[in-house]
């Protein structure tokens, strides 16, 4: 392998190059463009909207910086869409679809300009170093957990959790617009686990439901199918995307990590680098394997009715 074709992230996309195809798919799916916020870099936060008289899905990716393939995959549902997929146009049919593709588009870019390479706190966080997807709030007044990987309170960590709850640019437009939109179900793509987390519920009835839900999705994938990642009692609030929407908001909401830990792992020792841990070099073959997966879970969740009212009530704090 060359030194040039190390420091290259094709076939991944630079940052203007993603904006530019955001719009291409609006125009050909006759979709709005909705900036619903501005990052700490003062870059738009961009989703697409395809209007419908159904109830408002998301999907949701790239709160973390480097982890490319999370937009590729949900570009991927409008791609489906476009191509004229029949699930999807029925899904289309059913809701509204909003899609971002990056929540967290000054964490991409500096991956970008970084080629991928460097330390993984400064290409995962946003620009003030802050890990968003720790930067929710903790529903119930949850202590924050000293689990590893669950959020921390020092500067620099690769999951700073911030200041306050809410703090950053990025996560403060989110909860506005999640308040304004009240998102019926939602997935927030990530990698590279190979896994499908729901959020955090202690009422036997949605902890059963999230556990179909992650069932359906897992059925629906075509090659790999992902494990669900959760437990009544063990689990604990992080200041999580999914968390922060199911409780607060009443949204059946997931967190899907695509790209399998074997895959990862397996690739990584070909191409060793922080980038390709994350991402990996067929975006295409796990596109394929996690849309149909995505738009059953969808089906699936429209099916319901919204998270019943005992599961939003302040939980106990997590261990």
């Amino acid at each position: 392998m060359s030194l040039a074709d190390s420091a290259s992230l094709a076939p991944y996309p630079d940052p203007d190059t993603r904006e530019h195809e955001l719009d291409d798919l609006a125009a050909s799916l006759g979709g709005e463009i909705v900036e619903y916020g501005r990052s700490r870099e003062d870059r738009p936060l961009r989703a697409l909207r395809l209007p419908s008289a159904g109830p408002a899905i998301l999907c949701s990716a790239n709160i973390h910086g480097i982890e490319y393939i999370a937009s590729r995959v949900a570009l991927g549902l409008l791609h489906g869409l476009c191509a004229g997929d029949p699930e999807l146009q029925r899904l289309r049919a059913r809701a509204e679809l909003w899609v971002i593709p990056s929540i967290n588009p000054d964490g991409y870019a500096r991956t970008w300009a970084a080629r991928g390479q460097g330390r993984l706190a400064d290409m995962r966080a946003n620009a003030a170093g802050v890990d968003l997807n720790r930067n929710f709030p903790r529903p119930g007044g949850a202590a924050p957990s000293r689990l590893p990987g669950a959020g921390s309170d020092r500067p620099g960590d690769a999951t700073y959790r911030g200041p306050a709850p809410l703090s950053e640019p990025e996560t403060a437009a989110l909860d506005r617009l999640f308040a304004a939109r009240r998102f019926h179900a939602s997935v927030n793509l990530h990698s590279f686990m190979g896994t499908v987390i729901p959020a955090r519920v202690s009422e036997r009835e949605a902890y059963a439901r999230y556990r179909e839900l992650a069932r359906v999705l897992a059925h629906a994938q075509p090659r790999v199918r992902y494990r669900r990642l959760a437990h009544r009692i063990f689990d604990t609030f992080t200041g999580e995307q999914e968390d922060h929407q199911h409780h607060a908001f009443g949204t059946w909401a997931v967190c899907l990590e695509t790209f399998s830990l074997r895959a990862s792992y397996t690739q990584h020792l070909r191409r060793p680098s922080v980038f390709w841990r994350f991402n990996p070099r067929d975006p295409a073959a796990w596109i394929a394997n996690d849309v149909p997966g995505i738009t059953a879970y969808f089906h699936a969740a429209l099916e319901l009715p919204p998270p019943p009212a005992a599961s939003r009530r302040a939980l106990p704090p997590g261990p």
